[in-house]
């Protein structure tokens, strides 16, 4: 299911284009090189105060290779000093990984938190039924993360019957330093 509903697709503005079905996942090197063309292509000016950072996302769950985003965060590092790095993550994670993140000093997590409902988790998010799927896990990332001083952003998509203001409230208990209300596609 795709998380902000059945009808959503990139838009055209963000030049994403997906990963061709078949192909070798990239290594940290090749990473970091797509990282450095789109420094040289952007308009950052004077000390950076426009620089958008780093973000690792897209139509599969990052964390999945965090061996290869450290060791990518660590390459960017070496060549663009100060540079911002930010994981979206659907939070389907043991409190190792959120360890792992703090350790390798990254700026911020969103996190996909769907709902303040465990029940209506499972409706919408359809998690595999792996160890770490479910609402708990969701939520003890997030309050990890936050524990061990990592900046962290929750998400909420609107979707019917998603009571937004209870999973605000859940994500600031949680520890949360914001949250963020995402559109729905019906």
């Amino acid at each position: 299911m795709k998380t902000r509903g059945p009808g959503f697709v990139m838009p055209s503005t963000s030049l994403f284009v997906p990963f061709p079905k078949g192909a070798a996942e990239p290594t940290a090197v090749e990473l970091a090189a797509v990282v450095d063309a789109c420094y040289q292509h952007g308009d950052i000016v004077g000390m950076g105060e426009n620089d958008p950072g780093v973000v690792f996302a897209g139509a599969g769950e990052p964390l999945l290779r965090l061996d290869v985003l450290v060791d990518t965060m660590d390459l960017v590092r070496e060549s663009r000093h100060g540079a911002l790095f930010r994981v979206h993550s659907n939070g389907l994670h043991p409190t190792t990984t959120a360890r792992a993140l703090a350790d390798a000093k990254v700026d911020r997590v969103t996190v996909a938190l769907a709902t303040a409902d465990p029940r209506q988790f499972h409706a919408l998010v359809k998690p595999s039924g792996n160890e770490h799927d479910d609402f708990s896990t969701v939520c003890g990332f997030i309050a990890s993360l936050a524990e061990f001083g990592v900046d962290v952003e929750a998400v909420t998509v609107a979707a019917p019957n998603v009571d937004v203001a209870a999973a605000r409230k859940l994500s600031e208990a949680l520890g949360a330093s914001s949250h963020r209300t995402r559109e729905y596609f019906p």
